[in-house]
């Protein structure tokens, strides 16, 4: 029935100048997603980008376009010759597929001019030719249960009556490079998916702390790296993994216990910033939601900015909880994060941790643990883990290769 999928492209269609940009990028990332499908062939307008089929499994094509940043729709559907008979004929088929169907309208626009008729002339003909063969539907121009669109294009004619939603967003790898303080919990990967939709290059840094954090929690974070790299570019993503337990313990060795989340955040974010620094990229990206937490009151984010000139992205910043776990599920890491390992986030938390530090506080507290060494040497000793799509990486095998920085 169907031989292409009419794919819409997102938000990018408001740029103006630097749009072929955008076109170019997000051109490159569907034929990159498609290579797994040798008997597509595609082209494209300005505003549509079209895929010929050839009797590749369409549902695998769209689970593909599932993953590709910048996509506002697609629909699979059917090139006709611009005349309505073989539009018709089109409609009929896909409307006697749809059986718990019991309305129906046709809805046209006329891209291409030369068509002698308007779009309202065009769906009037259509549905008077569809109408007495779909028995089990009526008409029904307010409140239909199903659409028959047609689309007259330069580009040629399509009929189609589904439309899936896209990602949205922009092409990814457009829009610069962020750093996600990835941390194995439920909001940073929802964060990470959402910084990716908006077209940035991303990698991940993870702080470890064993021997009070396990290789199974390190391995939850791989994972829910390996789930976002669906979402980049070119399905690849870098961990950077930073051992945290020096650091950690002189904190809570001479430090006020209240104050050793705010103080632990604010090594986390120098230390993020000199990786940062080191591999050019452009912006720290978390998954803070204002008052979700103690250490996510504005008081706490200002004091732990203090240590850091890099811009630093919090897409969840205004979102509640529920909102982040129908994310994540939709992004299939919710699975992922609630796995019961813990995470160095969760290690020595004070009963009361202070809610609104005042920074000339913090900073006295934070002098007596002489952290500038711990942190110098927690990114000499940071290593890079290559991930992809295209391969599991195990930490329980030890032919897993690990880059030192």
């Amino acid at each position: 029935m169907y031989d292409h999928i009419l794919v819409r492209y997102g938000e990018m269609t408001l740029k103006k100048k630097n749009y072929k940009d955008f076109l170019n990028k997000i051109n490159q990332n569907i034929y990159r997603r498609c290579l797994d499908f040798p008997k597509l062939k595609f082209f494209h307008s300005n505003f549509r980008f079209y895929i010929e089929l050839n009797g590749e499994d369409q549902e695998q094509v769209i689970k593909a376009l599932n993953t590709v940043v910048g996509l506002n729709s697609y629909s699979l559907c059917k090139k006709v010759a611009p005349d309505y008979e073989a539009i018709a004929q089109a409609g009929i088929e896909m409307l006697q597929s749809k059986t718990e169907a019991a309305s129906f309208k046709v809805e046209s626009k006329r891209g291409d001019k030369s068509f002698p008729d308007n779009s309202l002339v065009i769906s009037r003909e259509v549905a008077k030719r569809v109408l007495p063969q779909v028995a089990h539907l009526k008409v029904d121009v307010h409140h239909p249960d199903v659409v028959l669109f047609v689309d007259l294009r330069h580009e040629g004619t399509f009929v189609f009556v589904d439309t899936v939603p896209g990602l949205g967003g922009f092409p990814g790898g457009i829009a610069g490079s962020g750093l996600l303080m990835l941390s194995g919990g439920i909001d940073s990967p929802v964060a990470g998916f959402l910084s990716l939709r908006k077209g940035i290059n991303m990698d991940a840094l993870h702080f470890a702390s064993p021997p009070y954090t396990s290789d199974q929690a390190l391995q939850k974070v791989i994972d829910l790296a390996e789930q976002l790299a669906k979402f980049t570019d070119n399905e690849k993503i870098k961990l950077f993994v930073c051992p945290f337990t020096a650091i950690q313990e002189a904190i809570r060795s001479y430090a006020s216990p209240d104050y050793l989340v705010t103080i632990m955040r604010r090594q986390m974010y120098r230390i993020a910033e000199k990786i940062c620094q080191k591999h050019q990229i452009d912006v720290i990206i978390n998954g803070e939601s204002v008052g979700q937490v103690a250490s996510q009151t504005l008081e706490n984010m200002v004091v732990v900015n203090e240590v850091t000139n890099i811009p630093i992205l919090r897409p969840l910043v205004t979102y509640d909880k529920e909102e982040i776990i129908t994310l994540a599920k939709k992004i299939a890491t919710f699975e992922i994060s609630i796995r019961p390992y813990e995470d160095c986030c969760t290690v020595f938390i004070p009963k009361h941790p202070v809610i609104r530090p005042k920074i000339d506080a913090v900073k006295e507290e934070e002098a007596r643990c002489h952290l500038d060494q711990l942190v110098n040497d927690a990114v000499e000793q940071t290593t890079i883990i290559e991930l992809s799509t295209f391969k599991k990486y195990s930490v329980f095998q030890s032919h897993s290769p690990k880059f030192e920085i």
